[in-house]
């Protein structure tokens, strides 16, 4: 609940942000999306698997009194090597690299990408170790704070940066350093964190690594750092491509498109943070039972949400644009938030398939249809955008994200007998498609905003009060019980 007001409080001051600064520089919006999605899509092998290992061995690290075994160090450990290997790599093929860049470098805005795509590295660099550390403090089921730094924080500054270079107060070249500047002061601000919390222990314990756990922990580290980066280039390559290989205006609509329809992600981040722990810990035990439950449960909950947010944006869509500086250019943006917004429906409904598979150790099964759907993805992105463009980006991540998350839930129960649908989750879906029907065929008053308030709030009170009535979520029941007698105290 903290962690959805915190991030609901930061979808309001994206929401504003989206509508009235971005479209104002779309040209820098999208250089700023397309440098940040390389740390995003690279973060694993930047921390060579660390970011999945954090979670899935810490049950067998868990010791406060011996500092869990200076799990810290091993994570530490993995992202230098990491980085290093990354760099290595990256120096090796960067002369290829920007001479890709250049060759579609048609005028001035486009010739920013190779210019500046140097600056991707240490935000890349500071994200993703910012990012491990954000995920070990899960273990002790702290999300809030790490929350703010990571993802609050970055609605703030960016757009801050973007007014500034929209007015002329500061030159783009400045607000890029002030990009990584940020991401350098959220990584400190994490280890700061930790340390106050007492779970920063740089005390290696070499002893403790058994033959046995050494050879668990390369094999998983190999699967996360492969199978990670191959997840991200399933779900994530879409805001690069279109950078890449169309305009950088193209990748600033492309986002912020993106981003209303992402909306619905919070409650996933939050559940999915809060969960990740629990999924490893019955995993260890093989308590099926509890797994089950904890499956079901994030699944439907997840799923009344996300009709809830993306029903409520949908209906309103064209309004949104209308209300936008540059509307009409931004709302070329529109079916990228209706794929992009089925894709995020589709994840949610099928809840933590993909943290059992990760932890379970079943997890190389995953890392083939990973490396598929990373090929898949990227072929469909070669093929799509250029005749497509930002909508061909769009179908191309709905393909994947849906084909990947439908061999998460068959291996699930193939492997664990276990799948996240219950009888309510057909009445969820009816009842999103019954209050958006209903919505459809209410007259527009013309006035943008009072639609906006009429249209999305009435299909939120329609599916919410089908979905309260119906018990299609009992979680979200009695959380909404429960603040009403504390309202009432």
């Amino acid at each position: 609940m903290k962690y959805s007001i915190v991030n609901l409080a930061g979808l309001m001051i994206g929401a504003v942000s989206t509508f009235f600064v971005y479209p104002h520089a779309l040209v820098a919006y999208g250089l700023f999306q397309v440098l940040q999605s390389v740390g995003m899509i690279g973060m694993p092998l930047l921390t060579f698997g660390a970011n999945t290992v954090a979670i899935r061995f810490f049950p067998r690290f868990q010791d406060k009194t011996s500092g869990h075994h200076g799990f810290v160090v091993v994570l530490a450990v993995l992202c230098g090597v990491g980085i290093l290997v990354s760099t290595a790599v990256v120096s090796i093929f960067w002369d290829n690299i920007l001479h890709f860049m250049q060759t579609r470098a048609k005028d001035g805005a486009e010739a920013l990408l190779p210019t500046y795509f140097w600056l991707a590295l240490p935000l890349a660099f500071f994200y993703s170790i910012g990012l491990v550390l954000s995920v070990y403090s899960s273990n002790f089921k702290r999300i809030v704070v790490p929350s703010l730094l990571l993802d609050f924080s970055q609605k703030i500054i960016a757009p801050l940066l973007l007014i500034a270079v929209w007015q002329q107060w500061i030159s783009l070249e400045t607000a890029l350093y002030g990009l990584v500047a940020h991401s350098m002061l959220v990584m400190l601000s994490l280890v700061f964190y930790l340390r106050w919390l007492k779970e920063w222990h740089w005390d290696p314990q070499p002893a403790f690594f058994t033959p046995a756990l050494r050879k668990e922990l390369l094999q998983f580290i190999l699967f996360g750092a492969v199978g990670g980066f191959a997840l991200q280039l399933a779900s994530k390559v879409d805001v690069f491509m279109v950078g890449s290989m169309s305009a950088l205006k193209d990748a600033g609509v492309y986002s912020i498109a993106g981003y209303i329809a992402a909306g619905i992600d919070i409650p996933t981040k939050g559940l999915y943070a809060a969960s990740a722990s629990s999924v490893a810990q019955y995993l260890a035990k093989d308590d099926r039972q509890e797994l089950e439950n904890l499956y079901k449960k994030v699944s439907i909950n997840l799923l009344v949400a996300g009709f809830l947010l993306f029903g409520a944006a949908w209906t309103s869509v064209d309004e949104l644009f209308h209300i936008m500086p540059n509307g009409k250019e931004v709302s070329s943006g529109k079916f990228v938030i209706l794929f992009i917004g089925i894709s995020r429906l589709v994840e949610m409904g099928t809840g933590l398939n993909n943290y059992l598979m990760y932890y379970s150790r079943y997890y190389l099964y995953a890392l083939v249809s990973l490396s598929i759907l990373a090929v898949a993805n990227i072929s469909l992105n070669l093929w799509l955008v250029p005749r497509m463009g930002i909508n061909g980006a769009a179908i191309a991540t709905l393909i994947s994200v849906a084909s990947y998350n439908l061999i998460s839930v068959v291996l699930v129960w193939y492997k664990f007998r276990l799948q996240p649908f219950t009888s309510k989750t057909l009445w969820v879906i009816v009842s999103g498609f019954v209050a958006y029907w209903l919505v459809f065929f209410i007259p527009k008053s013309g006035i943008d905003l009072l639609d906006i308030v009429i249209r999305s709030g009435l299909y939120a009170l329609i599916f919410g009060g089908l979905a309260f009535y119906f018990r299609l979520s009992a979680d979200l029941n009695d959380m909404l019980r429960m603040l009403a007698s504390k309202l009432k105290r």
